[in-house]
């Protein structure tokens, strides 16, 4: 009975002390983790802020030939290179950022990844594989591959109009 009783009053005894570490421990990390968690947030307030931009991506390929247009309010970043090593920036002009928000806003996001290709030329290489993003912070809506020249007639303005700055800055 008295070794019994010694192993009850061990097991509260260790139960109890266990316990308590574990209060104090957990009591410092909830003190600690609130203080981390607002510095976590505020950073990536910090990232999401910087990096909200809203740009538009033209991107068309073929076996010979790469055409990429990045188009945000502060620049436009344009390249001929497959790899996109080699990039030209280019600033945006704001009436022409102007036109492209207003473009934007008449698309509706989402029916913009379901849009159907009027052509099917670039299945047997008959033209350039295309697609257009539409880049909003951290979330891109694409469309699906369209034939270069031949765009969707939903978003046919607005291809046109990147492409018509992208041409217009190359000149520059």
């Amino acid at each position: 009975m008295k070794f019994l009783f010694s192993v009850v009053t061990l097991f509260f005894l260790t139960g109890s002390c266990n316990s308590q570490k574990q209060a104090t421990t957990n009591s410092n990390e909830s003190n600690a983790a609130p203080v981390a968690e607002k510095q976590i947030m505020t950073d990536k307030q910090k990232a999401v802020g910087q990096n909200y931009d809203v740009a538009v991506i033209y991107e068309a390929r073929s076996r010979g030939f790469a055409k990429y247009a990045y188009i945000s309010k502060a620049k436009v970043t344009l390249s001929e290179d497959r790899s996109l090593q080699k990039m030209d920036d280019y600033t945006c002009d704001a009436k022409d950022w102007e036109d492209i928000e207003q473009l934007l806003d008449a698309i509706d996001r989402k029916t913009f990844q379901s849009l159907k290709a009027p052509t099917d030329k670039r299945l047997y290489d008959g033209a350039a594989s295309t697609t257009l993003s539409i880049k909003q912070g951290d979330v891109v809506y694409m469309t699906p591959t369209f034939d270069e020249g031949f765009p969707p007639k939903e978003i046919e303005k607005l291809v046109n109009k990147v492409l018509a700055i992208a041409e217009k800055v190359k000149k520059q």
